[in-house]
């Protein structure tokens, strides 16, 4: 790589058995595999929260054949981030790490995120603050399809000009918002005889019936509503006289919605054998594509954002009937791959009352996310025409399948993703080289302005500060037995926050002991200038009247 980046890890980025199955640690882990399959690099270099976040990061890439070296760096310690150049960040809220970057500088190094959904009121919160943040143009948040960056850079705009009427800003710093899918790897989905048999023998299918396949979570408020999907393939086989299956491979989140999946499936498709296989199966999740005939996904819901499942579906050579929305518009050729089905949604300007709503906190995140899927509409009978063609042309079947096999392997696997991604960390260095910060650090000022320092802050609580010349007595003899006991307790232990160590507080009491009273700044001196140390010190033993403020 002509650049190098951190990737910033947290155990909540990949699938375990503490965290429940999500397409983010799903796209989060097969990311990891990828990228130490194919990166340019000698070694990794990782940033966590927290020494055991990094030891963590090194279990799971040794345990995907990892045997370089690991580096590692604390994500609040951006001095040793320097080296990299970019931190790659899981999500696309860059605003924390780039409050952090400015410790040390804004052109420190480059941060770089990622999107999955954006839909959710944290994510949007989060725009803003990036926006707002010492972001720069070197900084970038990948999406993961055109549909997103649409989305993103809609909101982007909204924010900037709301910044523009309000302070009159006149230089407003784009983020880049490159176009990079999701990526997988492609073998793991190659299709074997032998899966096709077992699960269509346990899901009791003949040979000659049509398995239609979905993959995702069962869920109406998430992912997208059930309905369209069975009706379209009761039309189908109703038209084809074929014994048609619909496996809705995946997990139900709740009770409630598996019954309204189970009472639609009796009422909108009495004639096509419905299943629910469980997705969380991992033999199950790669082996049963084998057994399917057609996949299918029509999503009507705004928090998808990519969709992996399609392109794993034209890994495993199976033909994808998609909705016309979102990133399957990027990965389905529509004819080639298989068939995208148009999509209708409310005029923009309309939904003005479901965004106050979920605003105000009126609607939940599940309640919005419905109200805008009740108002997007999937051609049910083009649908249905695609499952037809598709039922009635073996051949057409194959050909789309091995078109999507082609497709897949050459665009998503992770051996043409990663390039996308070191390429893209070499721009935005480059670019960080090139150009100027739009509002680099003063001298005096804090990082953050919400993260001043408290006793600059606070200035105007105590009667006064502790002035050089304040001159100081120790009314008693303190020995370190003494000093353990008052640490502990006073508090200082039990919140993990000392004020300091107990040879410390004990120097600093031996020290004015032996010359009271003694001046402040001359305990200073005295104590080789280090005078926040030393005046933490002095503060606790007043506090606990171990030292005396002489008049």
């Amino acid at each position: 790589m002509s650049a190098t980046a951190a990737i910033f890890y947290h155990p909540d980025m990949i699938e375990s058995a503490e965290q429940p199955l999500a397409g983010r640690r799903t796209a989060g882990q097969s990311f990891i595999a990828g990228l130490i399959r194919h990166v340019e690099s000698d070694g990794l270099f990782a940033v966590a929260n927290e020494p055991k976040h990094l030891e963590a990061f090194r279990d799971v890439v040794q345990a995907y054949g990892w045997r370089k070296g690991v580096r590692g760096a604390l994500v609040h310690e951006p001095a040793k981030i320097l080296e990299a150049g970019v931190l790659q960040v899981p999500g696309p809220n860059l605003a924390s790490f780039a409050w952090t970057r400015r410790r040390v500088a804004q052109d420190a190094y480059s941060i770089c995120g990622i999107t999955h959904t954006v839909a959710t009121k944290r994510i949007m919160q989060g725009l803003l603050d990036t926006a707002v943040s010492p972001t720069e143009s070197w900084d970038a948040v990948i999406c993961t399809s055109r549909a997103v960056r649409s989305v993103l850079a809609t909101e982007l705009d909204a924010v900037l000009a709301y910044l523009a009427e309000r302070y009159g800003a006149a230089r407003t710093p784009r983020l880049q918002l490159p176009v990079i899918p999701l990526g997988i790897d492609t073998s793991k989905f190659e299709r074997t005889p032998e899966a096709r048999v077992k699960w269509r023998a346990e899901l009791g299918l003949d040979d000659d019936a049509i398995a239609i396949m979905s993959m995702g979570r069962r869920t109406i408020s998430e992912k997208m509503h059930p309905g369209p999907l069975m009706i379209a393939a009761q039309l189908a086989a109703e038209r084809t006289g074929r014994k048609v299956a619909l496996w809705m491979v995946g997990w139900f989140g709740d009770k409630t919605t598996e019954a309204l999946h189970v009472e639609m499936a009796r009422e909108m498709a009495p004639d096509v054998d419905i299943r629910f296989p469980d997705g969380k199966d991992e033999d199950l999740r790669f082996e049963i594509w084998s057994a399917a005939d057609i996949f299918a996904l029509p999503v009507d819901n705004i928090q998808e954002t990519y969709g992996l499942a399609p392109v794993e579906a034209m890994a495993a050579g199976l033909p994808v009937v998609v909705s016309d929305w979102d990133g399957f518009r990027d990965t389905v050729v529509h004819g080639e791959t298989g068939f995208r089905i148009p999509t209708r949604m409310s005029r923009p300007g309309s939904g003005i009352a479901i965004a106050e709503r979920y605003e105000d906190g009126r609607d939940s995140y599940h309640q919005y996310l419905v109200a805008v899927h009740q108002r997007t509409a999937i051609d049910v009978r083009d649908m249905a025409d695609a499952f037809t063609t598709l039922i009635e042309n073996p051949d057409r079947r194959a050909q789309m399948g091995a078109a999507g096999i082609a497709r897949a392997r050459h665009h998503y696997d992770w051996s043409a993703i990663i390039p996308q991604y070191e390429a893209l960390w070499a721009d935005l260095t480059a670019r960080r080289t090139a150009e100027t910060a739009s509002a680099p650090r003063s001298a005096r000022a804090p990082a953050n302005p919400t993260a001043m320092d408290p006793f600059e802050l606070y200035a105007g609580y105590p009667a006064q500060s502790l002035l050089a010349d304040t001159r100081l007595s120790a009314p008693c003899e303190l020995d370190s037995e003494r000093i353990d006991l008052m640490l502990r307790i006073t508090g200082g232990h039990a919140f993990r926050r000392l004020a300091a160590r107990s040879d410390e507080l004990l120097a600093v009491h031996r020290a004015v002991r032996a010359s009271e009273p003694l001046a402040f700044k001359d305990l200073i001196t005295a104590l080789g200038g280090h005078v926040a140390r030393t005046e933490a010190c002095v503060l606790w033993l007043l506090k606990f009247d171990l030292l005396r403020i002489v008049p």
